[in-house]
């Protein structure tokens, strides 16, 4: 037998010494990433209390990490393009070591309120000063260890961008796992401490990465001088990159936006797109991509246009989710595609990350800063539809974009709103026919301009324009945006009522004429979810049974001041409102007149409800009534063990909290009862049957799920003898806390509840 029989030949310890490396560098991205994208919605639950529960909490916290990501990719280049390899892996190494001062993972101190004004950028220092330093060292590293991996000289260092889908596998595997495998089961202080663990594990694999660049690189001559020798890129080039990430990124904050509050306020619905965002960066920078991106720019034209003409529909509706996140999957998908095709040689790769890094933190600020501050409704989401499909068409060289047909769009365009106005002057008769003539020239143009994304890109503001005419839907009275969304006052039923819309969630309205077209006088009645013979109304004489009358009264949540018309003269009602243009809406006597007509008002509070209150003196209040919403939701932090532990400290004995528990996706009632449970309070909620609730029809009252928890045991005994209440039961879901929220549970626990009158109309 030969000497060497069995021995492994050099070229085969050589294969299987860059297998090993590929595999680490490969782990190392993924774990990086892993943490990147576990540390954002872990930090940004903690911040989300401190604002009310508003869902732009995460949409800025997407335009913090992508700035600070931007500047971790201007860090990486500088690195690559100014230092040796050696110093490169040392002052990485110190900069992620000195970013564990920051840990465990906390809400800085003295940053537990935010100010009245200017919420958003408080919000993104508060990210600064707490997760800055970790986050900027973490993000750094998809660039730079793949700038270390092309100097390794490896059978696939020429072409390292693959180490990118594994790094966003990382982000998309964190995503979805947060809040499915980990909230449900994991406080925020264990999760801390765990991300704390992980960031020591992944110091120690960045470390690994540089002694494998160290003992490669000098053999295979993967110097930074030689590696920097590689021919320049031209703005143009810079400027593509830019705009390809620019789109993606503000189509996926814009449409966060707009199915989380025009079409469903579900919670954590803005997961998916994020998730559907990184899975295109997956896809896109495969070595062989799953969906190939020449055959679907062939066809990005008429999915996008068939697909957007069904988006931009002007209803509400759950079933239109699926729309929107497959056009903005196959949109994203094309973008990323593209950038993948731009991407420079690996010399040049930490600048290539820079500028896409640069075009996402800018759609990021477009639509989470600017958009909100300029348009009063979610316009930018259709806008940047629009332009995306533009640019792709663009992008698809001349021979697809200026074309004959796409000179016939152009002129077109005033023919398709032409038709939808002509149906308000012809005779009733043939006032369906240019309906029928629109729809033709829709399908005749899809099949004309199937290949030329620039084309349809045209009949798609066409069509935008025509919807918004076609619904003939009168003006509202007012709208306005701020950092909590977009409030809209509408008049309905030929301006009998005023109602107050956030998002497609009606908050409340007021009987302004009566059905003859008679001014509606006197003191109003509370309505809609506060009628007088419903749940609210019962609480309140249950507690005047035993009390007399109620001195003072704390309301969390504004809406339209009806709960003011329970008040009676002499009684202090205050009302904690976070939004002051809910304030505004309601003190304006041309939308609203309970503030007016049922007053004095005890005053009002802006800011947080919880935190406001906290500040008041114990044993302050009679009553505490929650009625706070982020669109369709309570916000969860007012809904703690710990929150109910604060209202009962500022009670009088004998006084109660009033929930508004009312929602359309979670089941909450259990949640408020665990909290009393957990702190041995009696608790009560409604029974959600309309025998119990007269209604009437013609104010348009709705049954609200109410919950209520007294202070004292046997203090109200009228919800015992009431046969609508139903006393809570001795087990049931676990209470949540400031620290645990199971919020996957709630939802399930809503589907599979019995069928109950619709909450919301």
């Amino acid at each position: 037998m030969s000497e060497t029989a069995g021995a492994v030949s050099p070229r085969g310890a050589e294969a299987g010494r860059a297998g090993a490396a590929t595999v680490l560098f490969g782990v190392t991205l993924f774990t990086s990433a892993f943490l990147m994208f576990l540390i954002q919605p872990m930090f940004a639950k903690m911040a989300l209390p401190r604002l009310g529960g508003s869902s732009a909490v995460w949409s800025l916290a997407l335009v913090f990490f992508q700035g600070v990501l931007l500047l971790g990719y201007g860090y990486a280049h500088l690195l690559v393009r100014g230092l040796g390899l050696r110093t490169t892996v040392i002052v990485h190494l110190l900069v992620t070591a000195v970013a564990l001062v920051s840990l465990p993972i906390g809400i800085a101190a003295g940053w537990d309120a935010p100010p009245d004004h200017g919420q958003a950028y408080w919000l993104l220092a508060l990210f600064g000063v707490s997760v800055g330093l970790p986050f900027f060292a973490i993000s750094a590293n998809a660039p730079l260890l793949q700038a270390w991996f092309a100097r390794a000289g490896q059978a696939r260092s020429r072409d390292p961008y693959f180490l990118y889908a594994a790094s966003n596998a990382g982000s998309f595997i964190a995503l979805l796992a947060y809040p499915f495998m980990v909230e449900p089961f994991v406080g925020l202080r264990p999760q801390s401490w765990g991300w704390s663990f992980g960031y020591g594990t992944l110091i120690g694999l960045i470390g690994l990465c540089g002694i494998v660049a160290l003992r490669v690189a000098p053999r295979s001559g993967g110097t930074v001088e030689t590696l920097v020798a590689s021919p320049p890129v031209s703005s143009f080039d810079r400027f593509r990159w830019v705009l390809m990430s620019f789109l993606p990124t503000g189509l996926l904050v814009s449409m966060t936006a707009f199915i989380t509050t025009d079409l469903v306020a579900a919670p954590f619905l803005w997961v998916i797109p994020l998730a559907i965002y990184l899975l295109t960066f997956v896809i896109a920078f495969q070595t062989r991509p799953v969906i190939g991106h020449a055959w679907l720019m062939r066809r990005i034209g008429l999915y996008g246009a068939a697909l957007g003409i069904v988006a931009l529909l002007p209803v509400s509706s759950i079933y239109l989710v699926p729309v929107h996140l497959v056009l903005c999957f196959l949109l994203m998908l094309a973008c990323n595609g593209e950038l993948a095709r731009l991407r420079p040689a690996a010399a040049r790769l930490t600048e290539f990350y820079f500028f896409v890094s640069l075009g996402g933190v800018l759609g990021g600020i477009f639509a989470s800063l600017v958009a909100p501050n300029v348009f009063s409704s979610v316009i930018e989401y259709p806008v940047l539809l629009i332009a995306t499909l533009a640019v792709l068409g663009l992008a698809a060289g001349r021979s697809r974009a200026m074309t004959p047909v796409f000179a016939l769009s152009c002129l077109a365009l005033p023919v398709l709103l032409l038709l939808t106005v002509a149906p308000h002057v012809l005779p009733p008769a043939v006032a369906t026919i240019p309906y029928y003539v629109w729809l033709a020239l829709l399908l005749v143009w899809l099949g004309l301009a199937r290949d030329q994304p620039l084309a349809l890109a045209v009949l798609l503001a066409g069509v935008m324009g025509s919807f918004s005419l076609l619904t003939g839907e009168s003006a509202p009275l007012a709208q306005t945006r701020s950092f909590y969304g977009v409030l809209t006052v509408r008049a309905l039923e030929d301006g009998q009522f005023h109602a107050l819309i956030h998002g497609n969630t009606k908050h409340g309205w007021q009987r302004m004429k009566q059905a003859d077209g008679s001014p509606v006088t006197g003191r109003p009645e509370a309505q809609a979810y506060y009628y007088d013979r419903g749940p609210f109304g019962s609480a309140i004489r249950h507690l005047r049974e035993v009390r007399g009358s109620l001195p003072a009264v704390a309301l969390v949540g504004l809406g339209t001041g009806s709960m003011q018309c329970f008040s009676e003269p002499g009684e202090n009602w205050r009302f904690y409102e976070i939004d002051p243009q809910v304030v505004a809406i309601a003190e304006n006597p041309a939308y609203f007149t309970f503030l007016r007509d049922c007053g004095p008002a005890g005053g009002m509070v802006i800011g947080d409800g919880r935190l406001q209150i906290a500040r008041a003196p114990d044993s302050s209040f009679d009553m505490i009534v929650l009625d706070a919403f982020s669109s369709d939701s309570i916000p969860a932090h007012l809904l703690t063990r710990e929150a109910l532990a604060l209202y009962m400290s500022k009670l009088r004995p004998g006084g109660i909290a009033v929930f508004h528990a009312t929602n359309r996706f979670m089941e909450l009632s259990g949640v408020i009862e665990g909290a009393a449970r957990s702190l041995g309070l009696d608790a009560w909620h409604d029974v959600m049957d309309d025998s119990l609730w007269p209604r009437s029809a013609e104010n348009g009252d709705v049954l609200a799920k109410v919950v209520v928890v007294a202070k004292t045991k046997g203090s109200v005994p009228g919800f015992d003898s009431d046969p609508a209440w139903r006393h809570a039961a001795a087990d049931g879901p676990e209470a949540w806390t400031d620290d645990y929220s199971n919020i996957p549970g709630a939802i399930w626990r809503q589907l599979m509840a019995p069928a109950t009158p619709k909450p919301a109309p």
